[in-house]
């Protein structure tokens, strides 16, 4: 294994450090793509511009407090109309395109881009007309009130 095929093993490590790292061994398919993706042809992989379904992109804080669910995206460098929000239950839905900044085809890319997908898990389920959305510079913060039930007294038979 040379330097640079330790190195995109070590950034996908890291990836995966926020999920279940020994998850990522039990889909082969995910595996067989990194060895299969890393030299084709002898040729470094080419940046793939394709819809990216990540369990991590963006980057998503959830906080809880007495009276609400404050949800913030980090979408740096991403505008507005690229993006869509969208709710059902406690799935919260956050779809988006970041279009390439530069028209040219890279020979090195970190940055995201192209279109993204992710489904957050929401703590407390909503409806649409609960939540409200904001985006400025670059942070999407999603928050709704939380539907707080009173207790109620379960009779034993």
């Amino acid at each position: 294994m040379d330097f640079d095929q330790l190195k995109k093993w070590m950034e996908l490590a890291k990836k995966q450090q926020s999920d279940d790292f020994w998850k990522l061994f039990s889909d082969s398919s995910l595996v067989n793509d990194f060895i299969n993706s890393d030299i084709q042809n002898g040729s470094p992989r080419e940046p793939s511009n394709q819809a990216v379904h990540s369990k991590t992109f963006p980057p998503v804080d959830i906080y809880m407090t007495e009276l609400e669910i404050i949800v913030l995206a980090d979408l740096a460098g991403f505008k507005k109309q690229n993006l869509n929000v969208s709710i059902s239950g406690t799935n919260l839905l956050l779809k988006g395109t970041f279009p390439s900044l530069i028209p040219v085809k890279p020979i090195h890319q970190e940055r995201q881009s192209g279109d993204f997908e992710r489904i957050v898990e929401l703590p407390e389920p909503a409806s649409s007309s609960d939540i409200r959305a904001k985006f400025e510079n670059g942070l999407l913060m999603v928050w709704y009130k939380r539907k707080r039930a009173p207790e109620e007294t379960v009779i034993i038979e």
